[in-house]
């Protein structure tokens, strides 16, 4: 449902004095399109759901300074963009959000952008993983593209397990840290590699 111009500066109005209904009333008009633009930004439906309140709690925070002669749908999306790109850079920093964003990203169906984007990001990967020192390369190349066990990795070299799994850990971090210097961190959050 779409309000019309009237009506909706009449709830900013009263959204601007703190009016609860009114804020009510604008959250159930707009929040499963606040929704449904983070969950197409971040793929993750519990991130999703943390920007959308996100976007109403600053939306109520702000009340007061609410520009009536503006969109508040247009003003709603901002937000919930500017807090989507926020989690995307927090991602960098926290692996919980980058394994949150990975593992519904593989799930989404790809498209021209998106199939140019992995392509990128593969051949991004690749220079990173040629920097990486000989040894912990080649623990690289056998988990990630032979596909694999650290067990297994471990038994082919003659190593412990737990080199296997901390030469990964490394290998990892200096490809993430990689691709953050490189600009392409947005990139590598939806390469399922």
């Amino acid at each position: 449902m779409r309000l019309s111009v009237g009506r909706e500066i009449e709830l900013l109005e009263k959204l601007k004095l703190q009016d609860p209904k009114a804020f009510s009333q604008l959250y159930n008009l707009y929040v499963k399109k606040i929704y449904a633009y983070a969950l197409g930004i971040l793929k993750s439906p519990a991130l999703a759901e943390d920007i959308t309140q996100d976007t109403f709690v600053k939306l109520w925070e702000h009340a007061a300074s609410i520009q009536t002669d503006r969109s508040v749908q247009a003003f709603l999306f901002t937000i919930a963009r500017n807090l989507s790109l926020n989690v995307i850079k927090r991602a960098s920093r926290e692996t919980w959000i980058s394994d949150e964003l990975f593992t519904h990203a593989i799930h989404q169906s790809e498209d021209g952008l998106q199939y140019t984007e992995r392509k990128q990001t593969g051949e991004f990967i690749s220079l990173a993983v040629n920097q990486l020192p000989p040894k912990r390369k080649a623990i690289y190349e056998l988990c990630r593209e032979d596909g694999y066990s650290y067990k297994q990795a471990a038994e082919k070299l003659g190593i412990k397990d737990s080199t296997v799994n901390s030469q990964m850990v490394k290998a990892l971090k200096t490809i993430k840290d990689f691709m953050v210097r490189n600009g392409a961190l947005l990139f590598i959050l939806f390469y399922p590699h």
